[in-house]
């Protein structure tokens, strides 16, 4: 990151906006490698991606103001896509992750960088190459953030589980956020297969039969149904807001047991 002379920490500033943009630039590479149904959203994660990333280019090649830009930018970011930290429970899936990895530590780095490098430019601390703890601080956010997203995506591909549908009676499929049925009926005693076409971790609970099972993005598994006659409701347990009333949004369908 060398050049012309600018305050100490701006590099850091940029460096913490280039990230925080990348996060909602993965979700974009998600929602086209996998073939998602973006709808109305795809217009927010490009303003999320754009937001940021405009930021850094501000507060690399412009004063004061654009230090306050940059906050500005890493405030409304990190509101915009606050929901991408629940992902930082999910190590072994990279699109869960990754995009919280680079969020949270970006926006934080931004801002703190940032009202950092007012102070530096006050006191008339510039330089044309980073330096000292700003140096150490673009090392270590370059070589956590590869490490620990080379680690996720090893280990999404390592842990994701496989299974064969030969001998299930029923298949279920999540894609776009949803099942692929609204309602399921299969005989108690038998098994159903369940397949995740997304790139993010859903789950198949059913409470009441105290069955819940999680599958990364990819994976598929055989799942026994108890001889518990009944209808309940399956649901994904990370996208589902309440299991016992799920609405249109919630990521949920009807199970009946015969």
């Amino acid at each position: 990151m060398a050049g012309s002379d600018v305050a100490k920490w701006t590099r850091l500033a940029a460096l913490g906006l280039l990230l925080a943009g990348m996060a909602p630039a993965l979700l974009l590479a998600a929602i086209f490698i996998w073939g998602l149904d973006a709808g109305d959203e795809l217009v927010f994660f490009v303003s999320a991606m754009v937001i940021p990333l405009a930021g850094a280019f501000l507060v690399w090649r412009f004063g004061t103001w654009a230090k306050l830009v940059a906050i500005l930018a890493a405030v409304v970011t990190a509101m915009a896509l606050f929901w991408t930290a629940f992902g930082l429970t999910e190590p072994a899936s990279f699109f869960d992750f990754v995009p919280g990895l680079l969020l949270i530590p970006g926006c934080l780095l931004a801002i703190g960088a940032s009202i950092a490098a007012l102070v530096a430019n006050k006191r008339g601390c510039v330089s044309s190459a980073p330096k000292g703890g700003e140096k150490v601080g673009i090392a270590i956010a370059v070589v956590t953030v590869v490490l620990a997203a080379v680690i996720s995506g090893a280990l999404n591909l390592t842990l994701r589980s496989s299974a064969d549908a030969a001998g299930a009676q029923a298949a279920v499929t999540f894609k776009n956020f949803e099942f692929s049925e609204a309602g399921y009926a299969l005989e108690g005693g038998t098994q159903v297969f369940v397949r995740n076409d997304d790139p993010f971790v859903h789950t198949f609970t059913i409470d009441e039969l105290g069955i819940d099972e999680r599958l990364l993005g990819g994976g598929s598994t055989i799942i026994d149904i108890p001889a518990e006659p009944g209808t309940y409701v399956v649901y994904c347990r990370p996208h589902t807001v309440d299991p016992q009333d799920p609405s249109q949004v919630d990521m949920a369908a009807a199970f009946t047991v015969l």
